[in-house]
């Protein structure tokens, strides 16, 4: 796997009137093979930056570009704008989702000119990053398929956590950290080793107060979801955030092919469950049944 860091210019798209750049790093197989690219472009969630796709403290078992790179295709992960090491406007509540969703559609689109082929592009938005992904589908029409991952279109179940409690808590404005101890039991399956979990939670990142807030609000991407008019898998694990996972096909009502997988035996985190492989290879398969 060759792996590059790009810092991409997402100033125009983000519309703050000052220098603005998403952090990706592309991940590649040593060779790509004859044809259009297949690039997954994944967006993590809240609390969390690219790294997730990619571990540096795990061994690669744990990695997803790894294991899709190792299939012949290209992950491109990003920081979320106001995440990791993407750009981090002060002060915070001038952000919006449909900004952040327009510049993360630029880091895309540079990312297909400088590949210089045909691509078949595949969302991957993981919780939060499927708020995102949802949102980037609707008005930025740029992938063949998306995969959302963890997130609820129903009224989400968060653990012990309660989300109207949650909302009601945070702040006006802001870069708020998440308390991700406490989130364990929802985040990591039984059989995931605790010095796994502490490292993880070692790699957080805030996240802006503008995501938390919709992202806590029931009904926030109803709208965006209804016009989404390419293959949709909804990806929801043994516990994680859906009350009704059979329940959230509806939603997608402009697509063709709505799909729902339930991964077995994995928390919210299903890079990290003992599931894993078992999980990558379904989202694999349902890639090749849905290309045209």
């Amino acid at each position: 796997m060759i792996s590059s860091d790009l810092l991409l210019d997402v100033t125009p798209s983000l519309g703050l009137g000052e220098p603005a750049n998403v952090a990706a790093t592309l991940h590649c197989p040593a060779a790509l093979p004859e044809g259009p690219v297949d690039l997954l472009f994944a967006v993590h969630g809240g609390g969390y930056r690219r790294s997730y796709w990619h571990p540096v403290f795990a061994d690669e078992t744990y990695s997803f570009a790894r294991w899709f790179t190792d299939r012949g295709k290209a992950v491109l992960a990003i920081d979320m704008v106001g995440m990791g090491e993407s750009s981090r406007p002060e002060p915070e509540r001038r952000l919006s989702r449909a900004g952040i969703a327009a510049a993360h559609a630029s880091a895309l689109n540079q990312v297909i000119e400088r590949l210089g082929r045909p691509v078949n592009v595949t969302g991957i938005g993981h919780s939060m990053g499927g708020m995102m992904l949802i949102t980037q589908a609707a008005a930025h029409p740029a992938f063949d398929r998306i995969a959302v991952l963890g997130w609820a279109n129903e009224p989400m179940v968060l653990g012990d956590s309660d989300a109207g409690v949650l909302h009601a808590g945070l702040p006006s404005s802001g870069y708020i950290s998440t308390p991700r101890e406490a989130m364990r039991a929802l985040f990591y399956a039984p059989d995931v080793p605790l010095h796994i979990i502490e490292a993880d939670e070692a790699q957080g990142s805030a996240t802006p107060a503008t995501l938390g807030r919709d992202a806590l609000t029931p009904g926030i991407v109803h709208d965006a979801a209804r016009i989404i008019e390419v293959p949709v898998l909804i990806v929801q694990s043994e516990v994680d955030t859906s009350p009704n996972p059979e329940r959230e096909t509806p939603y997608f009502s402009s697509s063709p092919d709505v799909e729902l997988q339930i991964v077995e035996q994995a928390g919210h985190c299903q890079n990290f469950a003992g599931s894993r492989v078992k999980h990558w290879e379904m989202l694999e398969e349902w890639m090749q049944r849905t290309r045209p």
